[in-house]
């Protein structure tokens, strides 16, 4: 394949990633707006679809499929009971779940662009060959300028919203920054269990994403951070 030819797919998927992104986004902010039962629900949904990805994929072998799929129950129910709590449950709960949405996001976004635009030594070659050092650290930059963005009097005002144990902006930097490591550290995990198995994608529900779980793999790990530290400091 030439470079062009190269390109031209590259951007081709791009598309079609940013396509399926912002309708599923979209959809997905509407929900969190709206919050309650309906919230809690769709994120029932999710977690069974999770599961049902997580499940399909140890069970297809017989060494230690019994303990994986409990350990993908309770690491995938943990994590978005986690979420739906947030949301649900805790007080400025529509702030602090965007908040980790913004940065799990942000961090997504950073790594791709910034491992693409810089290249360099790769992070973990035999489970991801695609992921960079380069990206990795701009994964928690990226996430860093976000946190500490939504901690400005405007946002803050106009959301509702109070930041976790009433940190700065540069607290909420850094925690961006260390949340964004753990993110990139939950997509290793999901990338190493779907290299164990021999499977490209979890799934072909997102188009140009794969499966939930390969669309919430970072998020699941992050959320259990975020979820401690709202629970010690809020």
């Amino acid at each position: 394949m030439t470079k062009k030819a190269a390109a031209g797919k590259i951007d081709s998927s791009l598309k079609i990633r940013t396509r399926s992104a912002l309708v599923f986004g979209a959809g997905f902010l509407a929900i969190l707006y709206l919050g309650g039962i309906v919230f809690a629900v769709i994120m029932l949904a999710v977690a069974a679809l999770a599961v049902y990805e997580w499940s399909r994929m140890v069970l297809s072998r017989r060494r230690h499929r019994i303990i994986l799929t409990a350990l993908g129950i309770f690491y995938i129910g943990f994590s978005v009971g986690t979420i739906v709590w947030l949301r649900t449950v805790v007080e400025h709960g529509l702030y602090h779940t965007l908040t980790l949405l913004l940065i799990v996001w942000s961090s997504d976004i950073c790594a791709y662009f910034s491992g693409r635009a810089i290249g360099g030594p790769k992070l973990a070659p035999t489970v991801s060959p695609k992921k960079t050092w380069a990206g990795f650290i701009g994964s928690s930059v990226g996430a860093a300028v976000v946190a500490a963005s939504l901690t400005c009097p405007w946002v803050l005002a106009n959301s509702g919203g109070a930041t976790i144990g009433h940190l700065s902006w540069a607290g909420y930097g850094i925690m961006g920054f260390v949340l964004a490591m753990f993110g990139q550290v939950g997509d290793l995990l999901i990338s190493a269990l779907k290299r164990t198995y021999g499977v490209k994608d979890t799934g072909a529900l997102m188009p140009g994403h794969g499966g939930i779980l390969d669309r919430i793999d970072a998020l699941l790990l992050a959320t259990l951070l975020f979820g401690a530290l709202v629970a010690v400091f809020q």
